[in-house]
């Protein structure tokens, strides 16, 4: 199995962590501020990667440094106006807009970097964007001043992945991801500290349950495995398993919460993994395979 399977893979691992940690967010933050949540849980992720990979981070050069802030300013712009946006819109709106991400990549790799896009690319981000309206738009959308927040959200979270991307191969992509992750827990702190709901112990164990699976497993392994497969694999595909995550979260909605499958959720699931696939497939292959077959029958 290649490098490229391997990760990918392990990224759609990830997002299984992230569509669990969504449950587990949303009772551990409960009426509280969200920005102590993600101040605390990307600052025990970046804390836990910089132990595993100390002997790593001695080599860390001023320029890698900076590529790892300039990682860190997108990821968290977007996490800080997706906090806002669910402020003001439903999580349903929340998880359509910001899945948008899927086709704003590879417009921006085409459109701003003139890098070309393969044509059943975006036939897999189309239907696998259908697929994220079928599982996440049950009762149909209603856009309100929200929904602006979030758009933002899902530019911020596509220029995340290209910046990933442009990294990559020019720094040691665990350095930059650590110093990333710093950056946005220092920045997520900054904003809680403007926060009126702030409490910054809180004494729900609930909260730091949240905490220790968000920053480990949706975090420090996620975007770890993230910054290391951008080496191998193309921004687009990378957001095309980001939409894993709605499949994953509302299988733990059921198992976790006790809510209802429901056949919507099932077909969109379908879409989304139909979607993650069909760029695998080597057409050119399959022709070629068929050819020989063809002459023996004449």
């Amino acid at each position: 199995m290649t490098k490229a399977r391997v990760f990918f893979l392990l990224l759609i691992l990830g997002t299984a962590f992230w569509g669990v940690s969504f449950s587990l967010v949303k009772v551990g933050v409960g009426d509280g501020s969200p920005f102590i949540f993600l101040a605390y849980k990307f600052a025990l992720a970046a804390l836990v990667l910089a132990i595993v990979f100390a002997r790593r981070l001695r080599s860390l050069s001023p320029r890698a440094l900076a590529a790892g802030v300039l990682i860190g300013l997108p990821l968290l712009l977007g996490n800080v106006f997706q906090t806002i946006g669910l402020q003001h819109t439903s999580v349903t709106n929340s998880a359509f807009i910001t899945g948008l991400d899927v086709l704003i990549i590879p417009l921006f790799k085409w459109g701003l970097f003139r890098r070309p896009v393969q044509g059943r690319v975006w036939i897999s981000c189309g239907l696998a964007l259908l697929g994220l309206y079928m599982i996440v738009a049950q009762n149909g959308l209603r856009l309100n001043v929200g929904d602006l927040w979030t758009m933002a959200c899902a530019v911020f979270f596509a220029a995340y992945v290209l910046t990933v991307g442009h990294f990559a191969h020019r720094y040691d992509p665990l350095q930059t991801v650590i110093v990333a992750l710093a950056f946005c827990g220092a920045g997520c702190g900054l904003a809680g500290a403007f926060d009126a709901r702030a409490i910054w112990m809180p004494v729900d164990m609930s909260f730091w349950r949240g905490i220790v699976f968000a920053a480990l497993f949706a975090t420090a392994f996620m975007y770890a495995v993230q910054s290391s497969a951008q080496r191998y694999i193309a921004e687009e595909k990378v957001a095309l398993t980001y939409l894993c995550e709605p499949v994953f979260a509302a299988l733990a909605g059921v198992l976790l919460l006790g809510e209802a499958l429901t056949l919507r959720t099932v077909i969109g699931a379908g879409m989304i993994l139909s979607a993650m696939v069909l760029p695998e497939i080597d057409l050119r292959a399959l022709r070629s395979s068929g050819t020989p077959r063809q002459r023996i029958k004449a």
